[in-house]
């Protein structure tokens, strides 16, 4: 089990909003607690959850913003955590931009505010995750929803002004589009995108795949509890170099195993032989030991071994062929022929006799003076 951690967030309670309260944003973070344990092999004592509700007033997590604050800054300072493998924030509530920034609203925020500060400043967030170097952040964000029932809090948090994200080692995960609303369900009591995103998790760890499943799943819960279809959940890499990684390999499915062959022996057609193995490579190092994932593992071993096999073919032509190149670049450098008693001679003999291959221009040099003497 790896050195992983996670801050999860949900806030139904606004204390200074009560028109906004939410109904599961508290049970969307408890699920995705559940998943983080059960499935992906984080330790309890690693889960960090902050639950906004009447329930949890007086937890020392409270979603208040110094609490969240002291959670990023203090407690998971990498001088106290360690190297960490993996890194995760949750984050079930409102969201918004103002004054060109983007921030989560806690608990105890206030919108009046014209400063807005008493709130969580995204790019603080992004900013505390970023000091874990090595670590595999993801960053999720399940908020813009409209009106009571919906996460959704004056102008949405827009996507754009996420820059941080971008080549700083985090992958971004949406409930929706900017301009759309992530929508809460009555029939499943969760959010459409938490509850589609955890059930995602259990049979796609891939980001294009998880993303088309969420694409797919989450319009139509909402349209089987009269909400808007129109929610588009996103995945954002933060490089394309991670477009095949594992979000979590502890959960990593025979389905994305065998996607990952498929893209691998793509490459390896392309005699594009180092990122074959690569991916290969990443299929062996899949910490389950199920027997489709073993058969898997097997046929990656072998599949490296053949690229090894035809690699070095490869070199041993290519060797072949620089020293036929030189060879044939040194015979046509040879050295010219004792030209002493070449008057002697006759040109039908000289011709006949000579032990060496005379270039074309010597060649016509020699017959030019032989000519000339006739």
């Amino acid at each position: 089990m790896g050195n992983n951690w996670a801050i999860l967030i949900g806030i139904n309670y606004y204390q200074h909003h009560l028109e906004r309260q939410l109904n599961y944003a508290v049970k969307d973070a408890q699920l995705m607690y559940d998943f983080l344990y059960n499935f992906g092999q984080f330790p309890r004592e690693h889960l960090i959850l902050c639950l906004g509700d009447k329930v949890h007033l007086n937890n020392k997590n409270y979603p208040l913003c110094s609490n969240i604050l002291k959670l990023l800054t203090r407690d998971l300072n990498p001088n106290r955590t360690g190297k960490v493998d993996r890194l995760w924030f949750f984050f079930a509530g409102h969201g918004i931009s103002k004054n060109g920034k983007d921030y989560l609203i806690t608990s105890d925020s206030l919108l009046e505010d014209i400063d807005l500060r008493i709130a969580l400043a995204v790019n603080e967030v992004i900013a505390c995750l970023r000091k874990h170097q090595d670590a595999e952040i993801v960053l999720i964000l399940d908020c813009c929803r409209q009106i009571v029932g919906s996460r959704y809090f004056g102008n949405a948090i827009r996507e754009k002004n996420l820059g941080l994200t971008k080549n700083s080692g985090i992958t971004t995960i949406f409930s929706c589009e900017y301009g759309e609303f992530s929508h809460e369900l009555d029939n499943k009591k969760h959010g459409s995108f938490t509850y589609s995103l955890v059930e995602g998790l259990k049979q796609h760890t891939l980001p294009v795949q998880l993303e088309k499943y969420l694409q797919l799943h989450v319009p139509n819960l909402n349209a089987e509890d009269g909400k808007s279809i129109n929610q588009t959940p996103r995945i954002r890499i933060d490089s394309i170099s991670k477009i095949h990684d594992f979000l979590l390999p502890e959960c990593a499915t025979i389905s994305d195993i065998n996607e990952i062959i498929k893209i691998a022996k793509n490459e390896e057609l392309k005699k594009c032989f180092e990122e074959a193995k690569s991916l290969y490579q990443k299929v062996i190092e899949v910490p389950r030991s199920e027997e489709e994932i073993i058969s898997a593992k097997e046929l990656a071993k072998k599949a490296i071994e053949r690229i090894e096999k035809n690699t070095n073919q490869i070199l041993k032509q290519d060797d072949f062929q620089k020293s036929s190149r030189e060879n044939k670049k040194q015979n046509s450098l040879e050295p010219i022929p004792n030209l002493n008693n070449i008057e002697d001679m006759n040109p039908d003999e000289w011709i006949n006799q000579r032990k060496f291959r005379i270039p074309s221009l010597w060649n016509k040099i020699i017959r030019f003076i032989f000519d000339e003497d006739d």
